[in-house]
């Protein structure tokens, strides 16, 4: 599962969400949600996020509040962690197109 639809799943459940579906598809869906070890509810939730998740970055249109906006930017302002992570594709990308303060158009270190 994609972190963004596990964002979703971490948001408080404070809507409800009826419809109808065919018997077929919901002892199908229940048949697959038991086989993960997983409650109908979780599997659809979990199944819906992702959907939402991949189609939101599709269609390229993420609408924010203010308050999301002012997050965003605060997080894209903060330096980067720096993890393991990091460090070994810092130094893998060194290794495959050489440092980056080489590179044409780089900015200096301030």
């Amino acid at each position: 599962m994609t972190s963004a639809a596990q964002a979703y799943l971490a948001l408080p459940a404070d809507e409800r969400f009826e419809t109808r579906i065919s018997t077929t598809l919901k002892r199908h869906a229940e048949t697959v949600a038991k086989a993960k070890g997983e409650s109908l509810s979780e599997y659809v939730l979990e199944m819906l996020a992702e959907k939402v998740a991949m189609d939101m970055v599709a269609t390229q249109e993420l609408a924010l509040t203010p308050t999301e906006q002012v997050e965003l930017l605060r997080i894209l302002a903060a330096p980067a962690v720096v993890t393991p992570a990091l460090e070994q594709a810092t130094a893998w990308a060194d290794t495959l197109w050489g440092a980056a303060s080489d590179q044409p158009g780089a900015r200096s270190a301030m």
